[in-house]
C-alpha cells in the first residue's frame, strides 16, 4: 500500500490519505547493537539489522538507508571530475546503503525505503568550505549531475523516496542555478517513480520550487499547499504534535533534520505512541 502511494506521489497523483510517518531516524539505530553510527553506516548488514530493528520497536512503516552527511560530497567529487552512477557507488558508505536497500527489498514486510541526503545548496556550501573556487554555475551543474547519479543508483537498487535536506541560496541568480540542480536530480527520481522530497531548514520560503515535492514546516507554511506535499516536523520528538488522520493534506510527515543519535529509544517510543493516540 505505502509503496504504491509513494509512486503516486512521484507523479503528484493519488487520493489524499493519512500521511506516512517517516521521521529521519538513522544514527539512533546504532544503539541497538551498541555501536557507533560511523561503524553502522559502513556495514550494509549492520545498517539493515539496526535500522530494521528500530523500525520494528517503534512500529514504523519506513527505514532510512542513509542520512545527510559527508558521503554525498565525497562521492560526487570536485568540480571537473568524472561523475556517474558507476563512480558514486564506489564510495564505501554509498555502497553500504545500496546493499542494505537490496537486502530490504527481500523483506516480506515491505518497508518504504527512504534515502535522505544533502541538497545542492548545502553541497555547494560544503565545497566552498573545502576551498572550491569554481563558479556557482559550474559547481551546481556538477552537483546536480552528481546527485542525479546517486539518485539513479539508489532508485535502481529499490529506494522508494529520496529526500533532499537543503537551504535556499541568498542570491536570485544562484536560486535559479539551485533549481536547475534540483531538477536534474529530481527528474531522475521521478523517471523511476520515486518522489523527490525537499526539506528546507531555517527561515520561511516564498515559493517552493516545482523541481521537488515540498515538505514545509508549520512555520514556513502552516496551511495546505495547492499541490501534493509533505510536512517537516521538528527534530525534537517531544515537540511532535498528533499525527493527522485520513483528511490530511500532507502525504508524508518527516523531520526537518535527523533526530539526534543519543536520544533514548524508550523515550522515542513514548513519543511515537503519544502522537498516535486517538487514531
Amino acid at each position: 500500500m505505502w509503496r504504491k502511494r509513494m509512486q503516486d506521489l512521484s507523479r503528484s497523483a493519488g487520493k489524499p490519505h493519512a500521511p506516512l510517518f517517516a521521521p529521519l531516524l538513522f544514527g539512533v539505530a546504532a544503539q541497538i547493537e551498541s555501536i557507533t553510527p560511523e561503524a553502522m553506516v559502513r556495514d550494509a548488514t549492520r545498517l539493515r539489522k539496526n535500522v530494521g530493528e528500530l523500525r520494528r520497536v517503534l512500529g514504523l512503516d519506513v527505514v532510512h538507508c542513509m542520512a545527510p552527511g559527508e558521503a554525498e560530497s565525497h562521492a560526487i567529487g570536485p568540480v571537473g571530475s568524472e561523475v556517474g552512477p558507476e563512480i558514486v557507488v564506489r564510495h564505501e558508505k554509498i555502497a553500504a546503503s545500496l546493499e542494505a536497500v537490496r537486502q530490504w527489498q527481500a523483506d516480506a514486510s515491505e518497508p518504504v525505503i527512504i534515502a535522505a541526503m544533502h541538497g545542492p545548496a548545502m553541497l555547494l556550501k560544503r565545497s566552498r568550505a573545502e576551498g572550491c573556487d569554481a563558479s556557482d554555475e559550474a559547481s551546481l551543474q556538477h552537483i546536480g549531475r552528481g546527485l542525479a547519479a546517486i539518485v539513479r543508483a539508489l532508485a535502481e537498487a529499490g529506494v522508494h523516496v529520496v529526500q533532499f535536506h537543503d537551504e535556499v541560496p541568498r542570491s536570485e541568480e544562484t536560486v535559479e542555478l539551485w533549481k536547475g540542480a534540483l531538477g536534474t536530480a529530481g527528474n531522475v527520481a521521478r523517471f523511476h517513480r520515486v518522489p523527490p522530497m525537499l526539506v528546507i531548514g531555517g527561515a520561511a520560503i516564498g515559493h517552493w520550487p516545482a523541481q521537488a515535492i515540498p515538505c514545509p514546516t508549520d512555520e514556513q507554511h502552516p496551511s495546505a499547499l495547492s499541490r501534493p506535499h509533505g510536512r517537516a516536523w521538528p527534530a525534537e520528538p517531544g515537540q511532535w504534535p498528533r499525527l493527522p488522520g485520513e483528511a490530511a493534506a500532507e502525504r508524508i510527515v518527516t523531520t526537518v533534520a535527523e533526530v539526534r543519535g543519543d536520544i533514548e529509544i524508550g523515550a522515542l517510543l513514548a513519543d511515537v505512541r503519544r502522537i498516535r493516540e486517538d487514531r
